[in-house]
């Protein structure tokens, strides 16, 4: 193929990458993180930017620093903050193809550019303006002159030496992730540089190392402090099958896509078995930039602070991609189109109907949250409407944006993460709050937009008030309720399963009751209680497979029952184990004192604990869901109606980085 007709088919596959990446250039919303960086440009000084926007981020100052002062030249609107990370985007696929074609060959350049231009994974981060898409396009860049300059040394060593310095401190300053690339090219090239060239490419290193000292200071506070990484608990440990989930991830968990790369691949290693390979120098380099940066993520994610995502490794994904296809002979212009062709039409398919990909990225639950509100408060009318939003932030900065950008009126809104309604504080009685508040609501409709990290207990505790469901959106990331008292304006919330033990009779799923603590003196409903006091530990136990009960991993797993205390009842816990033949892979628990205000007694009190299914590590082997009252500090109370269910949990919570 000769090097008109392989650039030629890459400004296409560029062009169609522009075409992915702008569809609806002006409908695309800001995401979460987005919006969170886009509320710390708001400073008076580049110094309180420092002290307060950026020391106290997981990430370092490159990206913050530019969209403080891009946001002040050009405005807030999405499509203007997004254009720079989707050119980035773009422009990465071109260096990616400038190396592989280096190192490779023009076919292999173009099958990698390719998946780089059509996959979820490049598109999306192409359209967030975050440190991912910038820093794959910093180390492309960085790449592209440094092998130049160790290679080919004898064509314009000082430019290429003079822009490897440049994209490397730029790597340094987007994400800490982008800077271990940087080190380890750096390294690397130790290996490969001409001994006439040492003391250069030293000095080059050194020069590296100068433009990155301002930052030192904010690296190691981060450091220090936890900052890198999950250190607040929102990011978990990797499991073992990191890697299998990361490779189904970024081939769209397509079948399609698994066979064409398992097809190319065999392809590759047959064409190079016949002929023999004449790229192993470049199989190493790459194959272990991407390696030991999985290695590092993981292994400092499982024994010091989670950090491993698959944001953080698509600065090295073009490597892998390099790994994976490298084994391509060189072909003809004919042949290398059709590869393509179908690599791009099985990726698109699978982006836009597999993915979802241009329904689910569009609607991002913040602003959905401002508009559906807006829109119901204008057609029910507020005077028949609580209108509750959870903003994730108690002073509302990330969703200000959008209730500024529809002149929302808030005056209606109630926030759940304020001081008044806060059901996420450790204190005891943490969700009185919300229930005395829900009690006080005479309005017959009430409408809930959330985001992922909603308390699973609000849904439950809000069907105690407002029984029927009238609609629910599901968004990525998040959900939108319309509930109501009315029996005609809804219908029950979706329940796939339930066991409730009474205390009348033998119930199935429940260990048998103790008859001597059955009592007919008191009741919730029927004619018996349980009554648990000093002399009894332990409740009679649910126990069911969670095969037999649930087959969306995003449902819930809702734990109710009925209290009437007859003291403070501390020590009092809502239990949920799951076992695997008989050994403990997740046990969490719930106060009972979270929802009963001190000293309230003799009084009926309804208890909740609430798991979604996917937060819970309980998604292997034969798994048996237990749920128990463990009566820890022998208190004396009466218990009735425990009951047990499994509620719909919204099937595209996660729909942008797991299987749909």
């Amino acid at each position: 193929m000769s090097k008109k007709s392989s650039y030629i088919i890459l400004a296409l596959i560029l062009l169609l990458a522009a075409i992915l990446r702008l569809i609806h250039l002006f409908s695309m919303p800001f995401s979460y993180d987005e919006l969170s960086a886009l509320a710390r440009t708001h400073y008076s000084s580049f110094n309180e930017l420092i002290d307060k926007g950026v020391i106290i981020d997981a990430h370092p100052a490159g990206v913050q620093v530019f969209l403080y002062y891009w946001v002040k030249l050009f405005g807030y609107a999405e499509w203007v903050v997004k254009m720079p990370f989707i050119i980035c985007g773009v422009a990465a696929i071109y260096y990616a193809f400038r190396i592989a074609d280096d190192w490779y060959n023009s076919t292999v350049a173009l099958v990698c550019a390719t998946y780089l231009a059509t996959i979820e994974y490049t598109v999306m981060y192409s359209q967030e303006a975050r440190p991912y898409v910038s820093g794959l396009f910093f180390v492309l860049a960085m790449v592209f002159y440094w092998q130049r300059m160790i290679f080919k040394h004898e064509k314009h060593f000082i430019r290429n030496i003079a822009l490897y310095i440049l994209f490397s401190g730029l790597c340094a300053y987007n994400h800490h992730f982008s800077l271990l690339l940087a080190a380890l090219v750096g390294f690397t090239g130790l290996f490969f540089i001409q001994r006439r060239y040492v003391w250069k490419y030293v000095v080059a290193g050194i020069c590296i190392f100068v433009l990155y000292i301002p930052h030192l200071h904010i690296f190691f506070y981060q450091l220090n402090v936890g900052g890198i990484g999950g250190a607040n608990g929102w990011l978990d440990k990797p499991k073992n099958n990191f890697i299998i989930k990361y490779i189904e991830y970024v081939f769209q968990f397509s079948r399609y896509s698994y066979l064409i790369v398992l097809g190319l691949i065999c392809y590759g290693i047959y064409s190079t078995w016949k002929g023999g390979s004449k790229h192993l120098k470049s199989f190493i380099i790459s194959g272990s930039w991407f390696a030991i940066t999985f290695l590092i993520g993981f292994f400092y994610s499982v024994y010091i602070n989670p950090v491993l995502q698959y944001s953080v490794l698509i600065f090295s994904f073009p490597f892998l991609l390099f790994c994976l296809f490298g084994w391509l002979p060189q072909l003809g212009a004919k042949q290398t189109s059709l590869i393509i062709t179908i690599v791009a039409l099985s990726n698109i398919i699978a982006l836009a109907k597999g993915r979802e990909y241009y329904t689910l990225f569009y609607k991002q639950p913040l602003e959905q949250s401002i508009i559906l509100t807006d829109s119901i408060n204008s057609s029910l009318g507020k005077l028949n409407c609580v209108a509750l939003i959870q903003g994730d932030d108690s002073d509302k900065n990330t969703s200000k944006f959008y209730i500024q950008k529809y002149h929302s009126d808030t005056s209606s809104f109630f926030w759940l993460d304020s001081d008044t309604l806060n059901c996420f504080t450790t204190k005891e009685n943490k969700y009185y709050k919300i229930i005395h508040f829900l009690e006080q609501q005479k309005k017959p409709y009430l409408s809930l937009g959330c985001t992922s990290q909603l308390d699973a207990n609000v849904i439950p505790l809000i069907l105690d008030y407002y029984p029927y469901l009238v609609k629910a959106w599901d968004f990525h990331g998040g959900n939108f309720f319309l509930f109501s008292k009315l029996t005609d304006k809804g219908s029950n919330y979706p329940i796939s399963f339930q066991s409730v033990n009474g205390y009348e009779e033998q119930v199935q799923y429940w260990e048998e009751s103790d008859k001597k603590f059955v009592t007919d003196s008191i009741a919730y409903s029927g004619k018996h209680s349980y009554r648990m006091d000093s002399a009894r530990e332990w409740a009679p136990a649910f126990g069911c497979k969670l095969a037999d009960m649930a087959h969306n991993k995003n449902d819930f797993i809702a734990i109710s029952l009925e209290v009437y205390p007859l003291e403070t009842l501390n020590d009092a816990i809502i239990v949920m184990e799951s076992t695997v033949d008989g050994k403990t892979i997740d046990w969490r628990s719930e106060p009972v004192s979270s929802f009963i205000p001190d000293n309230t007694y003799r009084k009926w009190m309804k208890v909740w604990y609430t798991v979604r299914l996917s937060n819970a590590n309980i998604n292997q082997g034969d798994v048996l869901v237990k749920a128990f009252i463990w009566n820890k500090g022998k208190k004396d109370f009466y218990m009735d109606d425990f009951t047990v269910k499994i509620l719909k949990g919204n099937p595209v919570i996660y729909g942008l980085f797991e299987k749909i």
